[in-house]
C-alpha cells in the first residue's frame, strides 16, 4: 500500500511540532514547579502534569517513528520537515499553543497567571492530540 508524499508530511510535520512544544512544555513545567514548596497541592498537581506531558510526548514520538518508516521505506519523494506544511486545522491550534507558550517564557514560575496559562496550555495540548489523531484515524496506514 502506498502513501501520497503530502500525507506523510503532514503527519511528520504535525509530530514533529507537537514534539518540541511539549519538550518545551516540560522545561517550563519543571521550572515553575521548582518554585512552588513540596509541601503545596499546587506542587503535587505541577508534578502529575510533568508526567502527562511526558506521555504525550511519548505518544508523539511513537506515531513519528511511525511515520518516519513510512517515509524511508524505499522512498525519495518525500520533503524535509522543515519544508512542509500542517493541515490548517491542526495549524490554527498549533498556532494558539505557541502563543501560549510564548506568554509563558515570560511569566514568573508560580504566579498565578501562570497557573491560568498552564491549564490553557494543557487544554490546547488536548486539543491538538485530539486533532492529531482524527486526522491519523482518518488516514489509516
Amino acid at each position: 500500500m502506498t502513501t501520497d508524499a503530502t500525507k506523510i508530511e503532514e503527519h511528520l510535520r504535525a509530530a514533529s511540532d507537537a514534539i518540541l512544544l511539549l519538550l518545551t512544555e516540560v522545561g517550563q513545567l519543571e521550572r515553575h514547579k521548582r518554585g512552588i514548596p513540596p509541601g503545596e497541592p499546587r506542587f503535587d498537581e505541577v508534578a502529575r502534569l510533568v508526567r502527562v506531558v511526558a506521555q504525550a510526548l511519548a505518544e508523539f514520538t511513537e506515531g513519528e517513528e511511525t511515520w518516519a518508516r513510512i517515509a524511508t521505506d524505499g522512498r525519495t519523494d518525500i520533503e524535509p520537515i522543515s519544508k512542509s506544511e500542517n493541515t490548517p486545522s491542526i495549524a490554527m491550534i498549533l498556532e494558539r499553543w505557541r502563543a501560549i507558550e510564548r506568554q509563558l517564557d515570560d511569566l514568573e514560575p508560580g504566579s498565578p497567571e501562570s497557573t491560568r496559562l498552564f491549564a490553557e496550555f494543557e487544554r490546547l495540548r488536548d486539543e491538538y492530540m485530539a486533532a492529531f489523531r482524527e486526522h491519523n484515524e482518518s488516514d489509516p496506514e
